[in-house]
């Protein structure tokens, strides 16, 4: 195991003392912590305090310790007040506890807040026994309450410099120097009282705290003593396997004690917005010590303050949950109301103007017992925050180390929760308003992904330096992604990392499965909650859908060779992480310092599927694509009880938009807003493996990005052998492993050639597939015309055997020359297959990673930023993206024909009627694909008998040859004529141009170039339309 460091302070913090008086009043008493040393008399008794220059003497008399001052500590203004209303949560609240001692005595307390001061009132209650007389047993015994106070440290105690009246001081424990203060009986001692039928002896006392210890918490025990000798019997400590000194009561003075329900910072009050309590909750089993750290700033020009909170077990844990409550914002407290989150700025302390809260956690634990991985001077942030940010300044305390990240109080405090999904008015009250998605069956959608620092990047996007590479400046392009005939936007991840400027500009290696990168904030814009929040309703409100690419199998904080704490690491590594045989814990190799998580925990379920429901409740994600970076089915069943649990959930699962042919004819005819978007399910998506495509959905709800298209597409196009029968599945949705429920006709199968992380660019594989088939740049613009088919038709397929016509394609930086050709029919092939085409950012023009085909993105660098001169007007990328709307536009009209997962397509050879040899290794890689539109059926006249008409079927040939093909598709009936959509060999902007095309030969006959795609659609003839291909 590592060698842990560890360094105990000797010496109390400033940061506490300068928070024990109030800010209106310059008093002349000192709060001090007892000091551990040895009997001396009652007059010599020395105290620890805080000398007048802000440092800690060791040692002063009582009457140097009157004459001591404190720095005054700001507070919020206005009186505190008492709640006299049980909806009043404006003010502190007066605060209840009951105890029950290891002597069966019940301990019942009552704190009161009173202007400046806090009334605490004790009750103890005694059984009483009976002898066979039936007197009763009454011991002569006085109880004392022995207590002391702490904030920082639970193990050291501080003392009232006044005692109370008739209290007196303790030094029994040298390590705890505390307050005795009797407990008067009823009756002088003789009184029994019944209560709820049970006889009962009572002693209760009271003492005030000055308002200006607050926050602070009494620790106490009771001590029975001989009433005569005044020696100490016995002490009485809480119910449990621990016992004093171990463990003690404690009376929570200015906080509560908090719940353990929910876990994260959440409000204790059922206002949305304003002053009130934040209730903390964090998971730790093993730690022994927790203690709360807080920094914030007025907004007063000061710098920011820091204070700690020591959590005492007894009031503060349930089960393994520790908890507590802080009052925010209320009149007489010291922790201001942080203002709201569209409000903050990067590095924003007390000189920007802007109230803040940060907090974070401090723990520790035994070493022998797991805890070796806690450090007492690391401040963890909590693993639930659903906003991090660097600290607002440097600490008092030298021995804390700054850490990057701490949470944020901004979104709780100011109703961040209240942006839920009531945001979305629902499609058909949106549909009366004339909002209308561009996605309205699952078969029109085409997703665009995009990385948040690259997209706008690099300098040509024309944006200010503080909008590139962030979530403002992806929302200032969105024209352009509409221009593409994108419906749905795919963002990378976008999970804060803390290496995320370093190695890790992917996002593989998050710190944090809550919050958003700070990272791609605009310093400026508010936190990046907010800005998040603004991006996903401004793609919203533009029509587009928004999906979001999590990580949910590993976290960046190191291993336990190289360990890089941030968060859970140093919270609760057993409960959350993945430990191998020898009890360190897992990494995943493929990703650096990334840690895996144990998703067979419970914990971390529940941790994941909180996430994945606060980024769609809060943020308004409309589904997620988990990426497989590690294996997360670990269950001997091989059935992940994560996936089922996800697709299960009450707010993730349900029910999704319908698909089919019968929703893509209702989209044509207007009423798909009405009764086929009702659905309010997250679409979830997997990454498997080769291996894993199709095995992975054991249960409903979850789709794949198949990873085996890139692979049988480039197969094809490079004409290995066998593999017309791969091809044809992945064009048909790979109906033959991914059926039923979860197939292509419902949306749940998502094609692309790229592999944003760590894969090639869609140019690279396209200069890979041309280099390996040798394609042949052109030198020459010819292509034959419809003219030219004409006065061939005689020599009909003979053409199958002559050699390609020279094509003219024009040098496309950065990509070879060649790579134009088989770009256009790698696009188009993933435009005419079932399921949904997604594009990389940057597909559009033809960017090259420069074959990085295994590095993690590096921070913004300049050769994956997306070039925006290459889309200009004029240039081969404009073209390139003109194609690729022209595809999307074709996608959208004709969604009937690819909802069906397959099932109306026929496959044919280049003859327009013989079936291809599937098994056949040397079958030419020519194929005719004829999809099937949905027919059309009249009645005759009197109910006669049913005539068919004419569907507007679409026939796609591919050609992976290195020769020109002639494909008999047929000529078409009469009153139809064929349009030609993309010619992948053409020139643009003819190659995507719809235009009307003569067949030659009564077969109608037409030419395919090497490598090329064509895809021809059946029409309605114009009027005055002859065809003069048919035969006479």
């Amino acid at each position: 195991h590592t060698v842990r460091h560890r360094t105990r302070r000797r010496e109390p913090s400033r940061t506490f003392t300068e928070r024990l008086s109030r800010a209106q009043s310059d008093i002349n008493i000192s709060i001090v912590r007892m000091a551990p040393l040895p009997l001396c008399s009652q007059s010599q008794r020395h105290w620890a305090c805080l000398s007048q220059d802000g440092r800690w003497s060791r040692f002063c008399s009582a009457e140097q310790l009157m004459n001591t001052r404190v720095r005054a500590l700001p507070r919020v203004a206005g009186e505190r007040e008492l709640a006299r209303d049980a909806d009043s949560f404006a003010v502190e609240r007066a605060a209840r506890h009951t105890f029950h001692t290891a002597a069966s005595r019940q301990v019942m307390i009552l704190v009161e807040p009173l202007g400046e001061e806090y009334r605490v009132s004790i009750e103890v209650s005694e059984d009483v026994e009976y002898d066979i007389d039936g007197e009763p047993v009454l011991t002569p015994n006085t109880l004392f309450l022995h207590w002391g106070m702490h904030r920082e440290w639970l193990d050291e105690w501080m003392c009232l410099p006044d005692l109370p009246r008739g209290s007196e001081f303790s030094d029994d424990d040298p390590r705890r120097p505390a307050t005795r203060t009797p407990l008067i009986r009823d009756g002088e001692g003789n009184s029994i009282a019944l209560r709820n039928g049970f006889p009962l002896r009572f002693s209760r006392t009271k003492f005030v705290v000055p308002a200006y210890f607050a926050p602070v918490e009494v620790d106490f025990v009771i001590v029975e003593t001989d009433s005569e000798t005044g020696k100490t019997i016995a002490y009485d400590w809480p119910r449990g396997a621990r016992k004093w000194p171990h463990v003690s009561f404690a009376i929570p003075i200015g906080m509560e004690r908090g719940r353990p329900e929910p876990l994260g910072a959440s409000r204790a009050s059922p206002n949305a917005i304003g002053p009130g309590y934040v209730n903390f909750a964090l998971h730790s089993a093993i730690a022994e010590k927790v203690t709360l750290f807080l920094q914030w700033s007025c907004g007063n020009g000061n710098e920011p303050e820091t204070i700690e909170i020591a959590l005492n077990p007894t009031i503060h844990r349930t089960g393994d949950v520790w908890h507590v409550a802080l009052p925010i914002g209320i009149p007489g407290g010291i922790l201001p109301l942080p203002a709201k989150s569209s409000t903050v700025r990067i590095g924003a302390s007390g000189e920007n103007g802007i109230p803040a809260i940060l907090y974070g956690y401090k723990c520790d634990g035994d070493p022998k017992r797991g805890g070796w991985r806690h450090h007492p001077g690391l401040v963890m942030f909590d693993p639930r925050a659903t906003s991090l940010q660097p600290p607002l300044g440097k600490f008092q305390d030298p021995l804390t180390r700054m850490p990057k990240y701490l949470g944020s109080l901004a979104d709780v405090m100011n109703g961040g929760s209240m942006f839920q999904l009531a945001y979305d008015a629902g499609p058909i009250k949106k549909a009366a308003d004339g909002y209308r998605k561009l996605r309205q069956i699952p078969a029109q959608e085409i997703i665009y992904e995009l990385s948040i620092a690259d997209f706008t990047s690099h300098v040509s996007s024309e944006l200010g330096s503080l909008e590139q590479g962030t979530y403002a400046g992806v929302l200032a392009k969105v024209d352009h992604i509409i221009q593409t005939g994108a419906t749905t936007v795919l963002l990378q991840p976008v999970a804060a990392s803390a290496r995320r400027a370093q190695d890790d500009g992917w996002g593989a290696a998050p710190v944090s499965l809550f919050a958003p990168e700070p990272e791609f904030m605009t310093p400026l814009g508010g936190d990046a909650s907010h800005q998040v929040r603004q991006l996903i309703r401004g793609l919203h409100a533009r029509g587009l859908d928004v999906l979001m690419q999590v990580v949910l199998t590993q976290l960046g904080e190191g291993t336990d060779a190289c360990p890089d704490s941030h968060s859970i690491r140093g919270i609760d590594a057993f409960s959350y992480y993945q430990l191998d045989c020898s009890g360190k814990l897992e990494s995943n190799p493929s990703v650096p310092g990334a840690t895996v998580l144990n998703l067979s925990s419970h914990v971390t379920r529940r941790l994941v599927i909180d996430s994945l429901r606060h980024w769609r409740t809060n943020f308004g994600v409309d589904g997620f694509l988990v990426d497989f970076s590690m294996d997360i089915n670990r269950e001997p069943s091989e059935r992940a009880a994560l996936l089922e649990a996800i697709a299960l959930d009450p707010v993730l699962g349900g029910k999704t938009d319908s698909g089919g042919v019968s929703a893509a004819v209702e989209v044509a005819r207007g009423h798909a807003t009405k009764k086929y978007l009702s659905g309010g399910g997250v679409r979830l998506y997997l990454t498997p493996s080769k291996a894993e495509v199709g095995h992975r959905q054991k249960t409903r709800g979850w789709g794949e990005k198949s990873s085996l298209f890139l692979q049988d597409i480039t197969r094809f196009m490079e004409g290995s052998r066998g593999s017309i029968g791969n091809f044809a599945s992945r064009v048909c949705g790979s109906s033959e492993i991914i059926n039923g429920h979860n197939s292509s006709s419902c949306g749940y199968v998502i094609n692309s050639f790229t592999n944003a992380s760590i894969g090639n660019s869609l140019a690279d594989v396209a200069s890979g597939i041309a280099t390996h088939a040798k394609v042949r740049p052109a030198v020459v613009d010819y292509q034959f015309t419809a003219e030219e088919t004409h006065k061939s038709k005689s020599i009909g397929s003979d053409f199958v055997s002559t050699s390609a016509p020279p094509k003219a394609m024009p040098p496309m930086p950065p990509t070879p020359t060649e790579t134009n050709l088989i770009m256009r029919s790698l696009i188009t092939t993933l435009f005419l297959s079932d399921g949904i085409p997604l594009i990389n950012a940057g597909d559009e023009y033809g960017h090259s990673r420069q074959g990085r085909d295994c590095d993690l993105n590096p921070w913004k660098n300049e050769k994956d930023g997306f070039r925006w001169d290459a889309v200009e007007k004029g240039t081969v990328g404009h073209a390139i993206h003109s194609f690729i709307a022209a595809l999307s536009a074709f996608r959208k009209r004709r969604a009937d024909l690819f909802s069906s997962g397959g099932a109306n397509v026929c496959w044919t050879t280049i003859d327009g009627h013989s079936p291809p040899k599937w098994n056949d290794p040397h079958a030419p890689h020519v194929l005719m694909c004829r999809r099937k539109a949905s027919s059309r059926q009249d009645q005759g006249v009197g109910g006669g008998n049913v005539a068919s008409l004419p569907t507007q079927d679409v026939v796609t040939i591919f050609n992976g040859t290195r020769d020109l093909q002639g494909a008999d598709v047929g000529q078409p009936p009469a009153g139809f004529a064929w349009v030609r959509v993309v010619d992948t060999s053409l020139v643009f902007p003819t190659d995507c141009t719809l235009d009307y095309v003569l067949l030659a030969g009564p077969r109608g006959a037409y030419l395919v170039s090497p490598h090329a795609v064509v895809v021809l659609e059946l029409a309605p003839a114009p009027e005055g339309y002859v065809n003069r291909g048919e035969n006479p």
